[in-house]
C-alpha cells in the first residue's frame, strides 16, 4: 500500500509498541546518507520538535561540527562538577544520555541583517522521546 503523506511516498508503516532504545536507534540510522525524519518531544520543555535530518554530514558550511570539553568522572559524563576536563566522543556522550546527534536540515540560518545564509545546525535526538521515524519510504510510528 502507497500512501502520500506530504511530499514524500510511504511505501510501508509499521507501529511499534514501547520498543527498545536500541531498536529506535537501528531505525533513525537506517537513512544512511539520506534525508530522514523523525518526531520527538523535547526533553526541556515537552513540546513536539518534527525535524528532518542527515546523519553523515562532514562538514556544513553553516554549523561548526559539534567538539568541546567535558568531564568524566567514574564512566558519567557531567557539565558542572569541578575536576579534569578532557575530551570524550561525541558517540560516548550519545550512548551515555540516550540521544543521537544529526544535523536538523530545517533550522534556518539568518545574517546580522536578517537575511537567509544557508540552513542547518546540529541537534541532538532524545531516544525515549522519539514518537514517529520516517526514512527509506517507510513510516515507523512509535506508541508507548
Amino acid at each position: 500500500m502507497i500512501k502520500k503523506m506530504g511530499n514524500k511516498m510511504i511505501k510501508k508503516e509499521v507501529i511499534a509498541w514501547d520498543p527498545p532504545i536500541k531498536w529506535i536507534r537501528e531505525k533513525i540510522e537506517l537513512a544512511g546518507t539520506t534525508i530522514g525524519s523523525v518526531h520527538f518531544k523535547k526533553r526541556s520543555d515537552g513540546k513536539l520538535r518534527k525535524m528532518s535530518y542527515g546523519l553523515h554530514v562532514k562538514n556544513p558550511s553553516i554549523a561548526s561540527i559539534p567538539k568541546g570539553l567535558m568531564n568524566a568522572i567514574g564512566g558519567k559524563f557531567l557539565e558542572h562538577e569541578v575536576s579534569d576536563k578532557v575530551r570524550v566522543s561525541r558517540k560516548d556522550v550519545d550512548m551515555e544520555n540516550n540521544q543521537m546527534t544529526a544535523f536538523d536540515a530545517n533550522k534556518v540560518i539568518r545574517d546580522d541583517s536578517g537575511v537567509i545564509i544557508g540552513r542547518g545546525a546540529w541537534r541532538t535526538i532524545p531516544l525515549e522521546r522519539v514518537e514517529r521515524i520516517c526514512n527509506k519510504g517507510v513510516l515507523y510510528i512509535i506508541n508507548r
